[in-house]
């Protein structure tokens, strides 16, 4: 009775202290909210104030959080949660505070030509949904990633599958096939922005060579041209991405598997489809999760090669944002953006997911 009561008693206090913390966060969130209005729409608002008054409206809603899981948390587990603070503090100001600061500057306008930072709530989204550039830098930044990791996929297996079987210089070979993924993309950008040359490139001249006639493609003078050649850029740099996983997938597979297929006499492409693949269809799933995201994210090679042309033809989404953001000031537009970035990759994520533990 004694110690249920000592339980009590602590958990009355640890409800307190979460209260305590909740109505804090509410009430700094208020003061912060207050107070980034007042500067935005001030003439002349002082520097130090400026730069700290987006900052108190999120803290406020992130103590208001910590408020709520103290209140819900109980002995052992409020023990763990205090071990857990650290690496929680880091993800608090590494991923958390700018993603809420971006957040923040989403709902205001922060332009070159604006002397102040006017709140309009959701006026950004409008402009965004509303622009025709937009709708064609989603277009390429689809077409871009889905071509690339399909193809990414198919070559991926195909190589796994023939560095499955032990063979003379296969450990050289491997270790050959994995440099594409560990170049920066901005070096394999500059790269093969010399490979396409309309009159210098290698490509073109292997090319004349197959052909017997002199080829000048202008691989990034044409439309249809530039996503090729992005494309095949970019399943250059990461099919050893999906190669290395497959292949750790296939290596992990029980032999007795291939042994019973075997003896039913089953065709070494009935194999692959009735059993191979059903069992990599989980490390399938994660490769292609990981490629996905990162394709939707793909800058580098298209910053450096085409820089979005010839016009805006090539244009992808991230190029879009940073053009908006850097290149013209649109601080709180390019915000906008990245927030609807930010949840479409969460949705397709957790669909993935989803999926992935459903096998």
């Amino acid at each position: 009775m004694e110690l249920k009561h000592d339980i009590d008693v602590e958990n009355a206090r640890q409800r307190q202290l979460g209260y305590m913390m909740s109505a804090a966060g509410l009430l700094l969130f208020i003061v912060g909210a207050l107070l980034l209005s007042r500067v935005s729409n001030s003439r002349a608002p002082n520097a130090a104030l400026k730069n700290i008054s987006p900052l108190i409206p999120f803290a406020g809603i992130v103590l208001f959080g910590q408020g709520l899981l103290v209140i819900r948390l109980k002995g052992r587990h409020l023990t763990a949660w205090f071990l857990a603070l650290p690496t929680f503090t880091f993800i608090l100001v590494v991923v958390i505070v700018p993603t809420l600061y971006t957040l923040g500057i989403s709902f205001i306008q922060w332009d070159a030509l604006v002397p102040t930072r006017p709140f309009i709530f959701l006026d950004n989204y409008v402009t965004l949904i509303e622009e025709a550039r937009v709708r064609n830098a989603l277009a390429n930044t689809g077409l871009i990633a889905v071509s690339a990791v399909a193809i990414e996929l198919v070559l991926g297996v195909g190589l796994a599958q023939l560095f499955a079987e032990r063979f003379w210089g296969r450990s050289f070979l491997l270790s050959i096939f994995i440099i594409p993924m560990m170049m920066a993309p901005i070096v394999v950008g500059q790269t093969f922005r010399m490979l396409w040359n309309t009159r210098f490139g290698a490509i073109n001249h292997i090319l004349s060579l197959i052909t017997g006639h002199p080829v000048e493609l202008s691989w990034f003078g044409d439309k249809k041209l530039a996503l090729i050649a992005i494309t095949i850029t970019d399943v250059w740099q990461w099919t050893p991405f999906i190669f290395l996983i497959t292949l750790a997938g296939l290596l992990a597979i029980n032999t007795e598997l291939f042994e019973a297929a075997a003896i039913d006499g089953a065709s070494a492409w009935q194999t692959f489809w009735r059993v191979t693949l059903p069992v990599l269809r989980p490390v399938l799933l994660v490769a292609f999760l990981f490629r996905l995201i990162e394709a939707f994210k793909i800058f580098d090679i298209i910053f450096i090669t085409t820089n979005g042309g010839p016009g805006t033809s090539t244009e992808n989404y991230t190029l879009y944002l940073y053009q908006q953001g850097f290149q013209f000031a649109r601080f709180g537009f390019s915000a906008a953006g990245a927030i609807i970035f930010l949840i479409a990759i969460v949705l397709i994520s957790t669909l993935l997911i989803r999926i992935i533990g459903e096998t």
